[in-house]
């Protein structure tokens, strides 16, 4: 089985991957709403904004908590992505 390099797998890369995925369901669940007119469909694609903002929030916070040492903050940002769990 082939395997992705660790590369791949930082939390940016995969939270990029999640951002595209919940794109797409989105997409997909939006498509069948209007080609059945389920109502079900509908609200499920209105949940999968809930997915979308939550994987773009949890970007944010990884970007954040990525940023090196400055001087109002000289032992860096790590403890930003802290701010993404108490939000939960």
């Amino acid at each position: 089985m082939a395997t992705l390099p660790t590369r791949f797998l930082t939390p940016k890369h995969l939270l990029w991957a999640s951002i595209a995925v919940a794109v797409t369901t989105i997409v997909l669940k939006t498509l069948a709403w209007y080609i059945t007119d389920s109502v079900g469909l509908l609200s499920d694609a209105m949940e999968s904004f809930v997915n979308l903002a939550s994987a773009l929030f949890a970007l944010l916070m990884v970007t954040i908590a990525q940023r090196p040492a400055d001087q109002d903050h000289p032992y860096g940002h790590h403890k930003a992505d802290r701010v993404f769990l108490v939000r939960l």
